[in-house]
């Protein structure tokens, strides 16, 4: 590459492009909510005094529709300071004259939507950075049905944040409340083949990268026949030097332990648990573009049930062939799971996801959840009485096989857009052999390679990065694919 590739972490791959933003510590840039939230650098973007402004747009949303009767539900993750700001929010909202509903304790995002959605809650506001690295926090607002809030009532939240600093609410003995956790752990056991899932035989992993995950798998199942083995289980606010985003670069720790344990699975939940990877038996690494298509052929092909299915932009081809051959109701989505939990919403889909790992299931909340889709991919290896490499086997039979991969370049917004923007109007004929036959403009710009393949130039919504992702026939193809691309936006 024109600017060569540096490892950041020892883990973590990026690249630079030209014109990429430096960074101040005195830069106060406004709040801003991208794909899934608010987020930024801990002390130079997500502050006290930011979380203080967020917590008064807030507010003056739920006075202006009228919601001051009902509770706020707040939750919090691992990460620095994340309990200090979700008592920040919660003190001010206090201020307020709202219920604020604190968690006493670090939980799994969908923990906290569960609450929301249970408790009659009128807001649910989770402090939480997701995957993203150990330096980021952030801020998720989850809607009283537990799924991501509406674009258009965010919008309005960020219209009403005050420019200046309320300043700090006095202190006061907020209400304490119990664990989160029970209810929704006992609401992911009902959706799910319990009783047959513990009674295998079979040994698991769960990496949990230090984030909320924990050994929540294990708690679900404890007892059993089946065994879970934990690791990276303690909550780490530096994620062990890594970022807590399930890709394969991310998790030699749970392919090395799946092979040393025998195991049957590895399972990994990113930060917040609200999205996941996998292994299968022998150590390698199943991307979220393989894991989607095998849920939908378990719930159509085994469970018997029936609806549309649903992918982001970055998702794989095999999910649209899976509806085509059943008749049913596909959906390609600009990329963020709001659009997924839309649907969801409406009862139109029987489960979406995208290529980040969050999926959700028709039937839960509109939203993703990690630790489900894990209980639902064990569910799928009992039922089938097949290893995991065999259900992969099995729709790759089916519905193709394919590769992918994905790759960081640093950018700003706007530079990332119109570089981007620029290989639509004058697409290249090929890229590493790959024949370009078309492109589409749903969410950044896809080059499509037929039926064989894509790679997709989009501008992140939580990052100031430009992220390349390709699928294509083979794995020798997708890093040729993705090193010519990086190419094409570097000139």
């Amino acid at each position: 590459l024109e600017n060569s590739i540096t490892p950041i972490r020892g883990s973590m791959v990026k690249t630079t492009l030209p014109g990429a933003p430096s960074r101040s510590l005195t830069d106060s840039p406004p709040i801003r909510f991208g794909t899934d939230g608010w987020r930024g650098r801990i002390a130079e973007e997500f502050t006290t005094s930011g979380v203080r402004r967020c917590a008064a747009g807030i507010a003056a949303h739920l006075h202006e529709i009228g919601k001051e009767s009902s509770p706020v539900v707040i939750g919090f993750d691992g990460r620095f300071l994340s309990g200090r700001f979700a008592r920040e929010v919660a003190l001010h909202l206090a201020s307020e004259r709202f219920v604020p509903v604190l968690s006493p304790a670090p939980i799994p995002t969908p923990a906290l939507s569960w609450r929301a959605a249970t408790a009659g809650a009128s807001l649910g506001i989770m402090i939480t950075a997701s995957h993203n690295p150990p330096e980021y926090n952030g801020l998720k607002l989850k809607s009283s049905d537990g799924g991501t809030l509406d674009p258009e009532e965010t919008e309005n939240i960020a219209r009403l944040i005050p420019a200046a600093d309320p300043g700090p609410s006095d202190e006061e003995d907020l209400a304490t409340h119990p664990s989160f956790l029970p209810s929704y752990l006992k609401a992911l056991k009902d959706r799910v083949h319990h009783k047959e899932i513990r009674a295998s035989r079979m040994k698991l992993v769960h990496d949990a990268m230090h984030g909320m995950g924990g050994n929540l798998l294990g708690q679900l199942l404890s007892g059993a026949a089946l065994k879970v083995i934990p690791v990276r289980s303690e909550p780490d606010p530096l994620f062990g030097g890594s970022s807590p985003e399930p890709m394969a670069r991310h998790l030699a720790t749970l392919f090395q332990e799946v092979r040393k344990q025998r195991a049957a699975a590895g399972f990994a939940t990113d930060g917040d648990a609200d999205r996941m990877a996998a292994c299968d038996e022998k150590g390698r690494f199943l991307s979220p573009l393989t894991l989607l298509p095998v849920l939908a052929q378990h719930f159509i092909e085994v469970r018997g049930e029936r609806g549309g299915i649903a992918k982001t932009f970055a998702g794989s081809l095999r999910m649209e062939r899976i509806a085509r051959r059943h008749g049913l109701p596909f959906y390609d989505l600009p990329v963020g799971f709001k659009h997924v939990a839309s649907l969801l919403r409406r009862k139109e889909i029987l489960l979406g996801g995208e290529e980040s790992g969050g999926f959700g299931f028709r039937g839960f909340l509109p939203e993703r959840d990690g630790i489900l889709s894990s209980l639902f991919i064990l569910e799928a290896m009992v039922l089938a009485d097949m290893p995991l490499s065999g259900l992969v086997a099995r729709m790759e039979k089916a519905y193709g096989r394919f590769a992918y991969d994905r790759l960081d370049l640093e950018s700003s917004p706007a530079e990332g857009k119109r570089r981007a923007q620029s290989l639509s109007a004058a697409p290249p004929k090929q890229i590493a052999g790959m024949r370009v036959t078309g492109v589409n403009g749903l969410d950044g710009v896809k080059l499509l390679f037929d039926e064989d393949g894509w790679v997709l130039f989009r501008q992140s919504g939580t990052e100031p990065v430009l992220r390349l992702y390709c699928e294509a026939p083979s794995q020798k193809i997708v890093p040729a694919v993705l090193r010519q691309a990086a190419r094409l936006v570097q000139r």
